[in-house]
Formats: structure tokens, C-alpha cells, sequence
């Protein structure tokens, strides 16, 4: 017994045990609107694959783009180089997206240009073209308006860069040396131009099959360098900025808590609580309902110096048609002590920035 199992201990110790085989990389894998999303870094993926929905929604819910027809795109991410690049091609009928990310290049850039380039080489392979055929200003633009989709407050930086700078040539905007704002403000530009959601989208597909959008334009309407430099012109002055300045937003906030009504004896001026009195009128009620929804929509472009003031003020007209006067009447005291409030917050702020330092 004891000699069989040194025996055994024996012949362990010489037979050296089978080595285990090296694991293999995971491969994760996230389906998208717009393609297959492969790599074996869970992060990056799930980085990519924000982009392609975020490109999907801007076609879909911006410019109402009717789906491409399948095959969706195939997207790998390669294993990290020193230079980041993306490459296209057509396999077997299937767009086929491969990219390198590397930290020396901004991801989002980059991850944005892959859902871009795959979303191009579906059109162009739905239209029997080559998967490079897109006019060079085209993956600029829909790059951008891609990043915009993720992180809104670049549309107003470069609608704030674009009032202070020149306007580039549109002979670089077509050859895609333009910067992103500038050709994202051309894409606008032309948006407006063109008009009905239709017509855009066909615009955008005739570029992306390497087409001339001049010819999409409605007559008289003509592409050149008067035509661009005009209507980028007109883009900007119309355009309300998304945040406004301390003064606006007072001036907003007295327009908002005007109230001008005409009682049967002409057109009087209102103060809430007097408002108050007459709530049963329907001219009041609606005009009261209209307030609250204009609030609604623009109390996020206000101020902070001024936000608790707009919110009071919303507060009550909330509560307008149903709470009793005593309580609507404290609540319009709050506003004005919000109110007040701000305009002393303003003048200190002006006081400091205003303030000409000893010499």
C-alpha cells in the first residue's frame, strides 16, 4: 500500500502537468442602428456605438432620413496604434469599418468619422457606388452635426464663432479644408436653402454619392461664393442664441410678467394679484396658459442670475387658475423678492466686471 503510493507521488513529481492554454481576447460586441460595433475593449464599443446612434437620430429625427436598406455595416476597432485612422471598404456588398483609436487624437472626432464613414458607404453601396465616392465636405458636416447630437453646447460655439470670424471660401468648404464649424454652418446654411425636410434629404444623398447639390437647389437659387457668403449671413442674425446675458434676461422676465388685458373698456395694465381677480375670464385664462408655456420653453436659456426669479414667477403662473388668492398672493411676493434679489445680484456683477483696476 505504501509503495504504491510513493510510487504515485513519485511519477507525479516527474510528469510535469499540461500547461494551460493561453485565454483568448473577449470580443464585445454592440448592434446599432447604424452597424456591428466589434473590439475587445468594452469601453470603446460602447464609445463607438453612442456615435452611430447618435448620427442615427440626427438623420431620422432631425431630417427625417428613411432607413438605408440592409446589410448593416460591419465596425472592428483594431488594437491601438500610434496613429488613429479609419479605413472603408466594400465586402461582399457590406460596408466593412476598421479603426485604430489612439490618445493623441480627440475620440469623439474620431469614434464620430467611423459612424460617419459607415453610414456614407451604405448610401454609396445602395446607390452601386464605391464606398469613398462622398463629396469631401460631406463627412465634415455630418461629423459635426454628429458631435453636436452628443454635446449641444458646441451649436453655439460655433454659431458665436461664426459671427466673429470671416466665412471661409466655399471652394475650401467643398474641398473639405474647412474647419468643422464652418462647414457645419455651411450644412445649415444649405438646409435652409433647400427647404422642405424632402429636399434635404435628397440633397444630402445626391452628395453622398458624390453628386453636385447645386443642381438640387429650387431655381433661381444658385451655389456660389455671393450666394454662400449671404446666406450664412442670414443664418446667423436670425438664430436666438441659446443662453442669454443678464440684461436679457431681465428684459425677458419683464415682458413675461407684463399683462396687458382689455376688460370690455379698452386695454388696462394688470398687476398679478389684480390679474388674479379676473382669472375667470377667458381671455385671461388662455393668455395665463400661453405665459406658462412660453416659460416653459425659455427658462433654460436664461441667466442664472436670474433662473430663481423666472421659476417663481413660473410657480405661480402654475398655480393660477387653481389656488386660492391668499396663496397666489404670497407666491407673487416671492417672485418679487426674486426679482429684486436678482437685480442686486446684477449690479454687483457689473460692479466687479465694470471695476477699472488701480494703475
Amino acid at each position: 500500500m505504501f509503495r504504491l503510493l510513493a510510487l504515485s507521488v513519485c511519477l507525479a513529481t516527474l510528469c510535469p502537468a499540461e500547461e494551460a492554454l493561453p485565454e483568448l481576447p473577449r470580443v464585445y460586441s454592440n448592434e446599432t442602428s447604424l452597424g456591428l460595433v466589434l473590439g475587445h475593449d468594452l469601453s470603446q464599443v460602447g464609445y463607438v456605438a453612442a456615435h452611430c446612434e447618435a448620427l442615427d437620430r440626427y438623420l431620422r429625427q432631425v431630417l427625417f432620413m428613411p432607413a438605408l436598406p440592409p446589410p448593416k455595416a460591419r465596425i472592428e476597432i483594431l488594437d491601438a496604434s500610434k496613429v488613429s485612422q479609419v479605413s472603408v471598404r466594400n465586402f461582399g456588398g457590406e460596408a466593412f469599418v476598421q479603426v485604430q483609436l489612439s490618445e493623441a487624437v480627440d475620440p469623439s472626432k474620431v469614434t464620430a468619422e467611423v459612424a460617419v464613414r459607415a453610414w456614407l458607404a451604405r448610401v454609396a453601396l445602395a446607390g452601386g457606388k464605391p464606398v469613398d465616392v462622398a463629396s469631401r465636405w460631406v463627412p465634415v458636416a455630418l461629423i459635426a452635426e454628429t458631435q453636436a447630437m452628443l454635446r449641444p453646447a458646441l451649436v453655439d460655439l460655433w454659431y458665436r464663432e461664426g459671427r466673429l470670424n470671416n466665412p471661409n471660401t466655399l471652394e475650401n468648404i467643398l474641398a473639405g479644408r474647412a474647419t468643422a464649424g464652418e462647414t457645419f454652418l455651411f450644412w445649415r446654411t444649405m438646409r435652409a436653402e433647400f427647404g422642405s425636410s424632402a429636399e434635404q434629404v435628397k440633397a444630402l444623398i445626391v452628395a453622398a454619392q458624390g453628386g453636385d447639390i447645386n443642381q438640387c437647389l429650387p431655381k433661381p437659387k444658385v451655389l456660389n461664393e455671393a450666394s454662400w457668403q449671404l446666406a450664412r449671413a442670414n443664418l446667423l442674425l436670425t438664430r436666438n442664441p441659446v443662453s442669454l446675458g443678464m440684461i436679457e434676461s431681465a428684459e425677458s422676465l419683464d415682458d413675461i410678467a407684463h399683462f396687458v388685458f382689455d376688460l370690455g373698456e379698452g386695454d388696462v395694465v394688470l398687476t398679478g394679484p389684480q390679474a388674479v381677480t379676473h382669472r375667470e375670464a377667458p381671455g385671461i385664462k388662455s393668455a395665463m396658459e400661453a405665459r406658462l408655456a412660453a416659460l416653459r420653453r425659455e427658462i433654460l436659456r436664461q441667466n442664472p442670475v436670474y433662473h430663481n426669479a423666472w421659476r417663481a414667477l413660473g410657480y405661480w403662473l402654475e398655480n393660477f387658475s387653481s389656488a386660492p388668492p391668499e396663496v397666489l398672493q404670497k407666491l407673487w411676493d416671492d417672485f418679487l423678492k426674486e426679482r429684486e434679489a436678482a437685480d442686486v445680484l446684477r449690479r454687483e456683477v457689473d460692479g466687479v466686471l465694470l471695476k477699472v483696476p488701480a494703475q
